[in-house]
């Protein structure tokens, strides 16, 4: 990857990712989001595995995710067919005579 690199901490675990597009404050954001959904994770299942806290915070992420992107192709299939009827609508108008 390029991009600007930022040592950040999750989990005392020392990582240095870089991602195009985001910058240092975006990317550290990120990562005490991490944390954070880390922490809710061990916190509700007192689990001590941080590998397998890490993979359920990873599957809890991938589903919003999922979410997200389902509910913007309901959006976008709204709109698309809202922007129909009015093309439509205005193509009639057009069509009548106005005199």
């Amino acid at each position: 990857m390029t991009g600007n690199e930022v040592q950040v901490k999750i989990k005392s675990r020392t990582l240095t990712p870089s991602v195009d597009g985001l910058g240092p404050l975006e990317i550290t954001t990120i990562a005490n989001q991490v944390e954070k959904k880390i922490d809710e994770i061990e916190k509700k299942t007192q689990i001590p595995d941080t590998s397998k806290l890490a993979l359920m915070a990873a599957f809890e992420f991938a589903t919003e995710l999922y979410n997200l992107k389902q509910k913007s192709e309901t959006t976008k299939e709204a709109d698309l067919r809202k922007i129909d009827e009015l093309v439509e609508k205005l193509e009639s108008s057009l069509d009548k005579q106005l005199f």
